[in-house]
């Protein structure tokens, strides 16, 4: 058995018991032998020691059967989490997979990166943490470093390496799928800005005898990346460089290259100086990172080389790039263009496309549309979409082989959805312009229904004093909740919603939450950002969670109408526009109208008569916009 030493998070706990963290936090409430937090933990993030907390599942029961396979792991997250406190989260991959490989090879020389760290740490907790992986008795590192990395710096974990290709990156996947389909004698492999390796290590497994080459800007990724080529047994040279100016690889021309770079990022006039240098063949003025990656990989070509590299969906259609698109296409040194879906990024939602690069000798690049595809279903299916194209076979995505002057004709643009527009099917477009202005008039029939609120000035109460926001929580009278749920977009379903600053967005899920995190009727619901209203939370029947985006306010009193105060809060006075997006003052100068409770319920009520006719109205406009655009479809689709 694996002896467990460290400590475990509520969330570790709910992982090992196979059930939601409302569960931990109940057996916490309603069992006094419960395991208590560790000194050194925090109320709001309470950590307990590993060993007592298997025991007392295995006690009470709660020990599922098949969980005796899962401690290793959960031993590996109370080990992780002896370093809370000491460094940042998303810096414990480095000291964790450093330790890793000193346990595996004690020969192994620690990188600067990881002694800076170890400086900040105590030689008692570095000793506990070796104590705890020499417990472990690892055998497979390779398995555990990725844990480690998926855990830290996988989709939603925090901090900004959360981009970086792990196992569960879309974009990464989805580049090493695609890099398979060429991979027959491939001989070198090189990512120019590689990360942690992970693309890299992915498509080099397409490739087991090539050699490969990695170039990453971050000393701490870079140092990460040499740990996962350790760790994982592969062969890789990891140089810590800028590909793009001071290039370690500049004379490498490699069969296959894989990129994800980072995009939309600008450069200063002396570094375009530079780079000009670097890139003499190209006009570089006003590109941005992507780009100049998609001329650096043609540049970085063997012979019947491929480049497969992820942009910025712009950089398909923009006028910056528009002469570089079509020199290459005029050299035969596109070969495709695929548009992919919202959500491939690890850290955005923006679209993006994937280019595959040749040396030359491509006629007509190849331009296919999978935009409106599910994220998740790219990886496993790009290879076939590219191969498909290819042999000029179906497949389900829309495709097509676009000459120079096609391109030309179009302004020098490549966006595949622009090609491959279908016509609307003249039955649908009238099928939907009837649904759409029979919504329009049951809408208009209720917005007719709607009376104004009968108050006069004279009904108003005024007030000559006033107070604070920031002292009515000050007082007692609320109580000020920081939400702190994020939007997970592979949650389909969950215990309890996602409340958003927006409500047209589709449903968002969380199965995450402490009990003591579900908003009650009466909440006031603040966005953090701009002006947009405050709201008080109603009961639904559904149980809901404040998202990151909100300040949330609870009544501790009834002095104190929720509604009155929404209605305060969203008062002009209690805006800045001063700058270029306007924002809602502070919490400590949002200023609340000192009225007595019957004087707060005649605003109370008029502000909710006002909020019903106002979201009526907003019904209204959209069903006026979609009837608008049903009716212009109508048109162009010839009925």
């Amino acid at each position: 058995m694996v002896a467990t030493t460290g400590h475990l998070t509520l969330k570790d706990i709910a992982e090992l018991a196979q059930v939601g963290r409302p569960a931990v936090s109940n057996w916490r409430k309603r069992y006094d032998d419960f395991p208590a937090p560790v000194e050194e933990s925090t109320p709001r993030k309470p950590l307990f020691e590993a060993a007592s907390v298997i025991e007392w599942l295995k006690r009470n029961d709660f020990f599922p059967e098949d969980a005796e396979q899962e401690l290793q792991v959960t031993a590996l997250w109370a080990v992780a989490n002896l370093l809370r406190g000491a460094i940042p989260v998303e810096n414990y991959p480095l000291v964790l997979l450093t330790l890793l490989a000193l346990d595996k090879d004690p020969a192994f020389q620690p990188s600067d990166e990881f002694e800076k760290l170890r400086s900040r740490i105590s030689a008692k907790t570095i000793e506990d943490v070796e104590n705890g992986i020499a417990n472990l008795d690892l055998k497979d590192y390779d398995k555990a470093a990725q844990l480690i990395v998926d855990r830290f710096l996988g989709i939603r974990s925090r901090g900004a390496r959360s981009q970086y290709g792990t196992s569960r990156s879309l974009s990464s996947a989805a580049l090493a799928a695609a890099a398979s389909t060429t991979t027959k004698n491939v001989k070198t492999v090189l990512d120019p800005a590689c990360g942690i390796g992970g693309t890299l290590l992915s498509a080099g497994k397409h490739a087991p005898t090539a050699q490969l080459a990695g170039v990453e800007i971050d000393p701490y990724s870079a140092s990460l990346a040499r740990l996962l080529v350790h760790l994982t047994e592969q062969k890789a040279s990891i140089k810590t460089g800028d590909s793009l100016r001071y290039d370690p690889f500049s004379d490498v021309q490699a069969d296959l290259i894989v990129c994800e770079p980072t995009i939309g990022m600008r450069f200063a006039g002396e570094e375009l100086d530079h780079l000009q240098r670097v890139f003499p063949n190209y006009p570089l003025r006003g590109l941005m990172s992507d780009d100049l990656f998609l001329l650096y990989c043609v540049q970085h070509l063997a012979t019947d080389g491929r480049a497969y590299v992820i942009t910025g969906l712009g950089t398909t259609f923009n006028d910056r790039f528009k002469e570089h698109r079509q020199r290459l296409t005029a050299k035969g040194q596109i070969e495709a263009v695929v548009q992919l879906p919202g959500g491939i990024l690890s850290a955005s939602r923006i679209p993006v496309a994937l280019w595959v690069l040749s040396t030359g000798g491509v006629r007509e690049p190849l331009l296919i549309d999978a935009s409106g595809q599910e994220p998740e279903s790219v990886p496993q299916r790009i290879a076939d979409w590219l191969t498909a194209a290819r042999n000029k076979q179906d497949t389900d995505v829309l495709y097509k082989a676009v000459s120079l002057a096609d391109v030309v004709t179009n302004d020098g643009s490549l966006h595949p959805s622009t090609y491959l527009v279908q016509p609307t099917d003249p039955n649908d477009a009238a099928a939907e312009f009837d649904a759409a202005f029979q919504r329009l008039q049951t809408t208009t029939k209720d917005f007719m229904n709607i009376s104004a609120p009968r108050v006069s000035a004279d009904t108003i109460p005024p007030s000559t004093t006033s107070t604070t926001m920031g002292e009515l929580v000050n007082a007692g009278h609320f109580i000020r909740i920081a939400g702190s749920h994020r939007y997970d977009e592979s949650q389909s379903t969950g215990s309890a919603r996602l409340a958003t600053p927006n409500d047209n967005v589709a449903p968002a899920f969380v199965n995450d939450f402490d009990p003591e995190d579900l908003l009650q009727p009466g909440d006031i619901l603040m966005p953090r950002l701009g002006t947009a209203p405050a709201r008080v939370h109603e009961d639904d029947g559904q149980n809901w969670v404040p998202s990151r985006h909100f300040i949330v306010f609870r009544a501790a009193s009834d002095a104190y109408d929720p509604y009155f105060i929404a209605a305060c809060l969203n008062a002009p006075m209690n805006s800045d526009s001063r700058g270029r997006v306007p924002r809602r003052n502070p919490v400590a100068r949002l200023v609340i109208p000192e009225l007595n409770r019957d004087q707060q319920a005649v605003i109370a009520e008029t502000q909710r008569s006002l909020d019903s006719a106002r979201s009526a109205a907003h019904q209204l406009e959209r069903e006026t916009k979609h009837a608008s655009e049903a009716l212009i479809n109508l048109v162009f689709a010839g009925k």
